[in-house]
């Protein structure tokens, strides 16, 4: 899950700490916009064997909210884009 990756998994060890999520710029409604843990959230969900047709815009919209600010009002141009991005994600990774 991308917030264990962010903040540890818990398990009280000590030596799992904060891990580097990286961030990139995608194309959302005609503008540039930085995005954290896009690819992290992808892997998972290539793990897990899901196609682009299998996930939703609103899968997406939910997990990634948690740690990007999507302003009110432009939650169908983020799921569009990140849906969008998957599919290209997917296709290079089964080429």
């Amino acid at each position: 899950m991308l917030k264990d990756k962010i903040f540890g998994k818990g398990d009280g060890c000590g030596c799992c700490g904060t891990q580097i999520v990286g961030s990139r710029q995608i194309d959302v409604g005609g503008r540039k916009v930085g995005i954290v843990g896009l690819d992290e959230t992808f892997k998972e969900h290539l793990k897990r064997g899901k196609k682009p047709e299998d996930l939703t815009g609103d899968e997406l919209l939910k997990e990634l909210k948690k740690f990007n600010f999507i302003a009110e009002g432009a939650e169908e141009v983020y799921k569009e884009a990140f849906l969008r991005e998957y599919r290209g994600f997917f296709e290079a990774r089964n080429r």
